[in-house]
């Protein structure tokens, strides 16, 4: 007997459907199961069933539905392609006082109903309630225990996703908060784990109903398959994640968490396959394989077993926590740099010369620099960057977090307190990697990519490029607003290689240092010291391992001259017993910037590497007024131009080749004090011409523009 048009039940079930076929009837006998135990015990169902675009088979499996199990059904027919809009008509056509969210190709423990209603009625007002355990079958298998939200904490919704769609609560909850349009694209995803992050945030509590189960099929042309392959496997921006909403709703949890890590682990919250034996679980599992024998116990107890409390995944909320707290109330950012770390290295100084030019241009910009990876060796600080710009050390502050996990915090940033931002990257692994995994989710925001050089490799006597960051732009290049080089070499070649969009290869020449005084260049270049700099970093692309050849190779050409090295690794170890043992070489340490060296007592500056654009220490030691003696390489030859501005040598693969060329140069400089001076004063007109704040400056406006000129 139909139910009366004013009749209210307890639940709706809202079923989505699509093109679950053949796994529909098993699904419909599942609820119609759950339905009847519930009105046993004084539940009234009613069940709304949602069809979005379905397939001939889906239509023929509702038509196997035994409608009197339920006090009510109703069928409704959509026109979406979308699960999250599907679900809200369902919503709006639900009468129940709660609605429970089903898709069509799971089951549900006959309980499930039941107790569902029991735990909302018991809990506070508005709670989501979920069923305790998920058992996988199908082509996967495991199982998983819930915990409420008082376990699984607030925080742990930042990484992943620790609960499911199916989901019961007050009708209006899902009326309030609708789900998202979140379709199978290459974009966002997850429209479920959206919908409960945000009910989080309105401070919506999470329950779970005691020995329920759902028995989640596992296929490899699923939705949750789809999602997972095509997108950016991420939620859309959601008001959880916002940093002042994040701190509010999550601060007990980060203090509790903090007090008592231990608490929060596997170990203490997985299940083990002795729930398999409890009578009430093996009654469910019963019944649900008198349904569909692929869920089969033996298949379960081979497999893993998990909960949803997962202590990786809230420290990574911890973390987000902690750089939430970190910003404050900062924002909304104009400019964001995403940068590996901060350090004295040429690309720091030309990125932190290109941030102080921005806030000439634009002053009222307001930038951001999220700083991704832990150098082994960096110096630096927020004093490196202009005034009142923000930075947030991801990888010196939380260096436990793995590379994905700070990619996720710094996309979450962006799109709470930069969401029209213009993005800056450097050729790294951290932000190449943040662009490679969220660039169909970026689109809106002018994305500029900075990089230097192209790697060398030594192939024997062959020096051979590396696909690094040309690689990226071969694979970014139609998603790129500028790839900006500090040479018109490489710029030029980049164009050539290319053939399209030329205009978006721009060249931005480094700002020039402090220049030296006429007196302190002419005293300089009246004496002959025999001492030679060298400065850089102690990673291999320097070729610091050349230093001892040359030094061997110098006490024959130049008895009496001493080469002193300066410089750290900052990209992996160096053995510093390399450059100990020779006379004439003397490692000296570290240094915090070229104007603390005591460039003064040398006479010419050495300088080595595999591959490099216009290195800044070369700028440097151009400006200090020392002859640099350089290998052609990069965009070198830019400011070195051999016997005019200083000593360019050619790229010689072969360790003592390269160590003599250097040697014999070095000498020929010691042996000519005029020489030496003519080649200072010609390479700092050049510097002055080519590398002036003044013509800084207004290439940097040229290719950034003013605060309107986006």
């Amino acid at each position: 007997m139909p139910a009366p048009a004013d009749f209210a039940p307890d639940v709706s079930v809202v079923l989505t459907l699509h093109r679950e076929g053949p796994f529909l009837g098993r699904t419909l006998q599942s609820l119609e199961e759950a339905s009847v135990y519930a009105r046993r015990l004084g539940v009234a169902t009613e069940l709304v069933a949602v069809l979005d675009r379905p397939d001939a088979a889906t239509s023929v499996g509702l038509e196997t539905l035994a409608a009197d199990a339920f006090d009510r059904v109703t069928v409704l027919e959509v026109d979406h392609g979308s699960l999250g809009p599907s679900r809200n008509s369902g919503a709006q056509m639900a009468r129940g006082r709660y609605t429970l969210m089903c898709d069509g190709d799971d089951l549900l423990s006959f309980n499930a109903v039941a107790e569902m209603v029991r735990v909302a009625d018991a809990g506070p007002a508005g709670a989501l309630v979920f069923p305790e355990y998920l058992i996988a079958f199908g082509v996967r298998h495991h199982l998983v225990r819930y915990w409420p939200l008082s376990r699984s904490t607030p925080l742990g919704f930042f990484r992943a996703h620790p609960y499911v769609s199916r989901v019961l609560a007050q009708t209006e909850v899902f009326r309030s908060i609708p789900y998202l349009d979140v379709r199978l694209t290459q974009g966002y995803a997850y429209e479920d784990w959206h919908f409960n992050a945000s009910a989080v945030a309105r401070g919506h509590d999470v329950l779970t109903a005691t020995d329920t189960i759902l028995f989640y099929r596992q296929r490899d042309d699923g939705l949750l398959s789809a999602a997972n392959a095509m997108s950016v496997r991420q939620i859309p921006p959601c008001p959880l994640f916002e940093p002042s909403t994040f701190r509010r709703v999550a601060r007990e949890a980060y203090h509790r968490t903090g007090r008592a890590p231990e608490a929060f682990t596997q170990a203490l919250h997985a299940p083990t396959a002795e729930v398999l034996d409890r009578p009430v679980i093996r009654g469910l599992v019963k019944a649900a394989n008198a349904i569909d024998p692929g869920i089969d116990p033996g298949f379960v107890r081979a497999g893993t077993f998990f909960s949803n409390v997962d202590q990786h995944y809230i420290s990574v909320g911890r973390a987000y926590y902690e750089v939430c707290e970190s910003v404050a109330d900062a924002g909304p950012f104009d400019e964001v740099f995403l940068l590996p770390f901060d350090g004295i290295g040429g690309a720091e100084a030309y990125l932190r010369h290109l941030m102080t030019a921005l806030r000439d241009v634009r002053p009222h910009a307001r930038l951001l620099a999220i700083l991704g990876e832990n150098a082994v060796a960096a110096g630096g600080s927020a004093s490196s960057v202009p005034p009142g710009t923000t930075v947030v050390y991801l990888g010196r502050d939380w260096p436990a977090l793995d590379l994905a996990s700070r990619q996720v915090i710094a996309l979450r940033l962006i799109e709470s307190l930069a969401p029209t931002a213009r993005l800056h990257l450097r050729d790294s692994s951290f932000a190449t990697g943040f662009f490679n995994a969220y660039w169909p989710v970026l689109g809106h925001h002018p994305t500029v990519f900075y990089r230097f050089s192209d790697a060398i490799t030594c192939e024997g006597d062959d020096l051979l490029h590396r696909a690094t960051g040309f690689t990226f732009v071969s694979n970014h290049l139609a998603r790129l607003w500028r790839v900006v080089t500090d040479t018109e070499t490489l710029a030029e070649r980049d164009r050539l290689r290319f053939g399209v969009w030329p205009e978006r290869f721009v060249c931005l020449k480094n700002r020039r240092p402090r220049l030296v005084s006429d007196a302190t260049l002419a005293a300089r270049t009246a004496r002959t010291t025999g001492r030679v700099l060298w400065a850089s970093r102690l990673d291999p692309e320097k070729r610091p391992d050349l230093l001892p050849d040359i030094a061997r190779a110098l006490s024959a050409a130049a008895p009496g001259t001493r080469i002193d090295a300066y410089g750290m690794a900052v990209l992996g170890a160096f053995d510093l017993e390399t450059l100990q043992g020779l006379p004439n070489l003397a490692y000296q340490g570290p240094y915090a910037g070229f104007e603390q060296l005591p460039y003064d007592e040398y006479d010419v500056f050495l300088y080595t590497s595999w591959f490099d654009g216009l290195p800044n220490v070369v700028l440097e030691a151009i400006a200090a007024g020392l002859p640099v003696i350089a290998p052609d390489v990069g965009g070198i030859r830019e400011i070195v131009v051999d016997d005019e501005t200083g000593v360019l040598l050619p790229p010689i693969a072969d360790a003592a080749a390269a160590a003599e060329a250097y040697a014999k140069a070095t000498a020929r400089l010691l042996a000519d004090p005029p020489l030496r001076r003519r080649l200072a004063e010609a390479a700092l007109e050049q510097l002055i011409a080519a590398h002036s704040p003044e013509a800084h400056t207004r290439r940097v406006g040229e290719i950034f523009g003013g605060d309107h000129e986006r």
